[in-house]
């Protein structure tokens, strides 16, 4: 970022300490100090981001293949119910970036669309990038139309490969994804391996401002090692297929997970909604 530019905000900055508060004090400047380090470093971060690759752009129907939704489309309740996880999601620690497990109970195809939407959302945002990690095989090919070489599948399984060789750009601005790869056979705890480890703690402490990491996983009541990832993550957004999961089932499955980061439920294909509600927790 030219250093000219960064000089003209931070001066713009340091005129806003000049604001007094009758009950002010120290408190009062402390806050805005605290603000205007997040604004300077926001500043400087869409810039560097400005800088990363975008080989390939989605269509509008691209889009609709891919399921993602965007401005102006034929589903604004399901667009507005994302932003507002998005917004949720971006506002708990400004200045800081958060990782989020999605996950379901019960056979909810809906939570891997709602993931990718989210890491979408969070990257329309210019001074902000995502990255969605797909934990099973979705079939998504969010890297575009041709193959790739490796995955999450055979990082697991080699040594060799290094993070860097399977994070991948997407169609979307800002958007990076990790997809499951195209292994016939990964070992069913492959969450339990220092492999998986390794990735996770890159993935996420590599760009702690600006990247928000989505977990794209399994249904907790189905693959049993998911709830492992209680461990790295900050929110847990839990996917729940209307009319097809019993009240103990849903019990069981909460029970798994982080209750103190569990940030809401979806319930997927209620009647009356054309996708999904939202029940964020207080």
């Amino acid at each position: 970022m030219p250093k000219s530019h960064i000089g003209q905000v931070l001066e713009k900055i340091s005129d806003s300490k000049n604001v007094t508060s009758s009950g002010g004090g120290t408190i009062r400047r402390r806050h805005l100090e605290y603000e205007d380090g997040v604004i300077a470093r926001s500043v400087e971060a869409r810039e560097q981001i400005k800088c990363m690759s975008q080989p390939f752009t989605f269509s509008r129907e691209e889009m609709d293949a891919h399921q993602l939704i965007y401005e102006r489309d034929n589903n604004a309740i399901t667009h507005s119910l994302i932003k507002g996880l998005r917004n949720k999601i971006t506002l708990r620690k400004p200045g800081l970036a958060s990782s989020v497990l999605v996950t379901s109970i019960g056979d909810a195809k809906q939570s891997s669309q709602i993931a990718r939407n989210l890491a979408s959302a969070i990257a329309s945002d210019e001074t902000r990038t995502s990255l969605l990690l797909e934990l099973w095989n979705t079939g998504s090919v969010l890297y575009g139309s041709d193959p790739i070489e490796a995955g999450l599948a055979e990082f697991i399984e080699n040594d060799e490969i290094q993070v860097s060789d399977i994070l991948l750009p997407t169609g979307i601005r800002r958007m990076r994804v990790i997809p499951f790869g195209g292994s016939d056979y990964l070992n069913s705890e492959y969450m339990r391996t220092t492999r998986m480890r390794i990735l996770i703690k890159d993935v996420t402490r590599r760009f702690p401002r600006e990247r928000f990491t989505i977990f794209d996983a399994p249904p907790i009541d189905q693959v049993a090692d998911v709830e492992l990832l209680n461990e790295y993550v900050d929110l847990v957004l839990v996917c729940i297929p209307y009319g097809k999961v019993s009240q103990a089932q849903i019990k069981k499955g909460l029970a798994k997970l982080d209750s103190k980061k569990l940030m809401g439920t979806v319930l997927c294909g209620a009647p009356r909604m054309k996708n999904l509600s939202i029940n964020l927790a207080k």
